[in-house]
């Protein structure tokens, strides 16, 4: 989560120094150039943190697709020791009873 943060914060800070740099552009420019550098610059500063956003996503979707099936092997292993634990108590209340009479 922080490597996101932080890639999201440079690409602010990209976006700024683009948006920077076209506004100085202005100048010397006429406004619709410098109005499409400007909006060619947003559109590529969002299609980029678009494109991280979906890798970011499909990293956090495979970890938890990890972290299940952990899960899922973890409770099928208690499970197999719980029910063999049951068997022998079974067992054992069995033999005691045979043993009794």
């Amino acid at each position: 989560m922080l490597r996101k943060r932080n890639w999201i914060a440079a690409c602010a800070a990209a976006l700024a120094l683009n948006i920077a740099g076209v506004s100085s552009a202005l100048a010397d420019e006429s406004l619709a150039d410098g109005a499409r550098k400007a909006g060619r610059a947003v559109g590529t500063a969002a299609r980029e943190v678009w494109q991280e956003g979906k890798k970011v996503g499909k990293e956090i979707g495979h970890g938890a697709a990890k972290v299940g099936k952990e899960i899922g092997h973890g409770a099928a292993k208690a499970g197999k020791a719980v029910g063999g634990a049951a068997k022998e108590g079974a067992r054992e209340l069995k033999r005691a009873i045979k043993g009794e009479k």
